[in-house]
């Protein structure tokens, strides 16, 4: 019955690939910001969590105490970065991009990164600085996870299990971009096929470190917290793919490349001053 329901929205809609228009669950900006504003709040946000996190490896190579108060900070400007994205990217006053395929116009979410909206000279600006964004929160979200797994006394191989899901997320993004260019249909069963199969990836991954810790809730919290994040570096990596679909490679490896660069260091001091 609900699988019937969904295939007939699908094919009747061929909504875009992205969350937000498959969802339908649009806001009307309370908050009135213009559809610039949190895409540069974004990039400010990058650009410090990454000065944030090179100062971390820096102190970490050097077997330096790390205050506790960076990774308050640095947990901070990453959860702020999260909020801010989810409300952009269901704001429904975003520029509008006309759909060729659909011959309507669809509220887009990158339309900064869209040549027909800004010109092809924005347009690759755009692509450029969305993916630093993106890059930024996905890099985050390896340290802290890495963070949280050290504090639950997991060690780097466990840690590095994460990779697998990580690796998932990102190849089913780009075929859903990709698709969604010559086959919106299509386009959506990929996006909701690796979101299924990223969910299964994480419940397992829960239930193993739940016996390897006995600590549930922390387990639980680092799962939830993966899943939420996953969903908002998602949305802007589609945007990404989308934007200029014949340069998804490069950024799907430069995704992939990205790496906590974390080290367990059990003999590492933090100052909870």
């Amino acid at each position: 019955m609900i699988s019937s329901a969904i295939v007939e929205y699908i094919n009747a809609n061929a909504p875009m690939s992205n969350i937000p228009e498959l969802l339908n669950l649009h806001h009307s900006n309370p908050l009135g910001l213009h559809p610039m504003v949190i895409p540069i709040l974004l990039l400010v946000l990058g650009i410090a969590m990454r000065v944030l996190i090179t100062g971390i490896y820096r102190k970490q190579s050097n077997n330096q105490a790390i205050k506790s108060s960076t990774y308050h900070w640095l947990y901070a400007m990453w959860w702020f970065s999260v909020a801010a994205t989810y409300y952009y990217c269901f704001s429904g006053d975003l520029p509008l991009f006309e759909d060729v395929d659909l011959g309507r116009k669809e509220i887009c979410i990158g339309w900064f990164c869209q040549r027909q909206v800004v010109g092809i000279g924005w347009s690759i600006v755009g692509v450029v600085l969305l993916s630093y964004v993106a890059y930024s929160m996905f890099n985050v979200l390896l340290h802290v996870i890495a963070h949280q797994s050290d504090r639950m006394g997991l060690g780097e191989k466990q840690w590095r299990e994460w990779n697998w899901i990580i690796v998932t997320m990102l190849l089913g993004a780009s075929a859903a971009g990709i698709a969604d260019d010559t086959a919106p249909i299509t386009g959506i069963w990929i996006m909701i096929a690796y979101h299924v199969a990223v969910f299964l990836m994480v419940l397992v991954k829960l239930v193993v470190d739940t016996v390897r810790t006995r600590l549930f809730w922390r387990c639980l919290l680092s799962a939830a917290c993966f899943l939420v994040v996953f969903e908002a570096i998602t949305m802007l990596a589609i945007e990404c793919i989308e934007g200029y679909i014949y340069l998804f490679l490069p950024i799907v490896a430069l995704f992939v490349s990205a790496d906590a660069r974390y080290k367990k260091k059990s003999n590492t001091p933090v100052d909870t001053k």
